[in-house]
């Protein structure tokens, strides 16, 4: 007994709390049975039967986890060949008012004139189709990378001219660490002045005041590069972009008429965010 709980312990020692989040959902559940279970006291000799049987399926649990977990790394760094779709927004109302009917049409108009032209100037082989009256959709390859943009016209009823949101989204690994920015705002100036807001900052002063970063600090300037820095600035000199990176996906979103110079922008900056390198490491 003594000698199996001390292979057990080797093996525990090895794991890491992230390769439980990994594992199938089965296999994770069985090693945090194991763990509670092999803890519990046992006097007797029913009770020591009983320990060393529990110890034996443990330990097997734990050499399976181990075995898998190279794989499950790889898994993590791997970067998908497809852009995920960006889906239209509910909370973008597409209404017409029989006054500025013709204006919104306009803006329908040049906003898939302009992201077509944007994606060909990108990708000769980019397609380019209408996903409703008031919705564009382009895919192709760009830096490296697969793309899938939405431009969306709409407007709050009170909110005239219509106006162009684009959301631009390319796959990440699965592994990349969360990442969010959005424009700096007074509150968060305020709110970082008297302790209440954490930020994480990249030590770019201009790039620091223009967006408030939402990332552990060492992702945050991992993530934003360089040239992923200035690809964004280039995007903020048509509007300051709301980025969002979780989940395999990166997803850039500006309210700016579609145009070769924006979207060249945008795209270099999530192609640069997606070939960042991904460290996970699920064993000690």
């Amino acid at each position: 007994m003594q000698d199996l709980a001390r292979e057990v312990e080797e093996r525990e020692a090895t794991l890491t709390d992230a390769l439980l989040d990994h594992l199938p959902p089965k296999l994770a559940e069985a090693l945090r049975d194991g763990r509670a279970r092999a803890r519990l006291p046992a006097t007797t000799e029913a009770e020591l039967l009983a320990a060393e049987a529990t110890l034996l399926v443990y330990r097997d649990a734990l050499d399976h986890a181990i075995e898998l977990a190279p794989d499950l790394e790889d898994e993590q760094r791997a970067l998908p060949e497809e852009a995920p779709d960006p889906q239209l927004s509910g909370s973008l109302r597409p209404f017409i008012d029989l006054f500025i009917a013709r204006i919104v049409l306009e803006t329908c108009e040049a906003a898939e004139r302009g992201l077509r032209l944007a994606a060909l100037a990108l990708a000769k082989d980019a397609e380019v189709e209408a996903e409703t009256k008031y919705a564009f959709r382009a895919r192709f390859h760009a830096h490296d990378a697969p793309f899938s943009i939405l431009a969306q016209v709409a407007y709050a009823q009170n909110d005239t001219p219509a106006e162009v949101h684009v959301f631009v989204a390319t796959s990440v690994a699965a592994g990349t660490p969360p990442l969010r920015i959005r424009p700096q705002t007074f509150l968060h100036g305020v709110g970082k002045a008297i302790g209440l807001v954490r930020e994480a900052e990249v030590g770019d002063e201009r790039f620091d005041d223009l967006f408030f970063i939402e990332a552990e600090p060492d992702d945050a300037k991992r993530l934003l590069g360089p040239s992923v820095r200035k690809a964004l600035l280039g995007v903020a000199s048509f509007d300051i972009p709301d980025l969002d990176v979780r989940g395999g996906r990166a997803l850039l979103h500006f309210r700016f008429e579609p145009n070769e110079r924006l979207l060249r922008n945008a795209t270099l900056a999530l192609a640069g965010i997606r070939k960042s390198p991904v460290s996970v490491t699920l064993l000690r």
